[in-house]
């Protein structure tokens, strides 16, 4: 079966994604780089961007005249990257970030220390029937649909304050923290997301669960643990056979208040859990 390339890209700090394609990328001010950054203190050749021999992509600083940084430390020669590493060129920051294989978790680091312990609103976002899509269409076509799906549902989350964790495979994980955000913001980013379902390049189903999380910080951000956290994993497929496509926790609804607008989809087992648990479905 033809498998689309993991999709990489990097994020600015005002939302934009400058995609990073199958060949090498390269980033300056030059008309003929492939991602054009005409900001101070960038060379006109600054950085360039390649895919590496085990996956992901390699960075290497271009002899720029103020330096490529990768997470906060000069490039002195080229260097693999991984999910949630910054780079920084000149007075741009931007972080890498790219589509993690089953079984592949965020990875914080040796180093990570625990910089949180508390309620979170935790999220996923799964594009249903995405490997049968693939065969359907060839890989090209369905990296295309991704992109579309990611560039429709990204700007809800990172308006709405949500923190997205890690892209895995056609999902994508993130969470609100309660300490934070309030609940008003994070029901908000559930009922826009729901109003975009219908017209989203291809369907896709969303997961909401309110449980208490640990976050621990490394170079490569940050990476969350717990019960809730392996919860909100078993529920997607504990809940398929509900035939929802946004369904909620009954943790989620009754914190956010939104137990009135949805509809009750009952008690159900989740595997690993005991006892059952209940479920809530919002829009069709």
């Amino acid at each position: 079966m033809e498998r689309p390339l993991p999709q990489a890209w990097l994020e600015m700090s005002d939302g934009r994604m400058l995609w990073l394609d199958a060949g090498a990328c390269t980033l300056g001010r030059a008309a003929g780089c492939t991602h054009v950054l005409d900001f101070p203190g960038i060379s006109r050749s600054h950085a360039m961007l390649q895919p590496g021999p085990a996956g992901g992509h390699l960075v290497a600083d271009l002899r720029s005249t103020n330096g490529t940084y990768l997470n906060g430390v000069r490039l002195e020669q080229v260097s693999p990257l991984r999910d949630g590493d910054r780079v920084e060129l000149g007075d741009i920051a931007l972080v890498y970030r790219c589509q993690q294989t089953p079984g592949q978790g965020a990875d914080s680091g040796a180093t990570s220390v625990l910089i949180h312990s508390g309620d979170c609103w935790l999220v996923m976002l799964d594009i249903i029937g995405f490997t049968a899509h693939t065969q359907q269409v060839g890989a090209d076509a369905a990296s295309a649909d991704f992109k579309r799906w990611l560039e429709l549902v990204r700007p809800v989350l990172m308006r709405c304050g949500c923190t997205i964790n890690a892209y895995l495979g056609d999902a994508l994980f993130g969470y609100w923290r309660k300490d934070r955000q309030p609940a008003a913001q994070v029901a908000t980013a559930i009922r826009e997301l729901v109003t975009l379902q219908p017209s989203s390049p291809r369907p896709f189903r969303i997961l909401l669960h309110h449980g208490r999380v640990r976050i621990s910080g490394g170079l490569q951000g940050e990476n969350l643990a717990g019960p809730d956290v392996i919860f909100l994993f078993r529920i997607e497929k504990s809940t398929k056979p509900l035939g929802s496509l946004c369904v909620l926790s009954e943790s989620a609804a009754n914190s956010l208040g939104m137990v009135e607008e949805t509809r009750n989809l009952g008690r159900h087992a989740v595997t690993d859990y005991e006892g059952t648990h209940g479920f809530y479905g919002l829009g069709g």
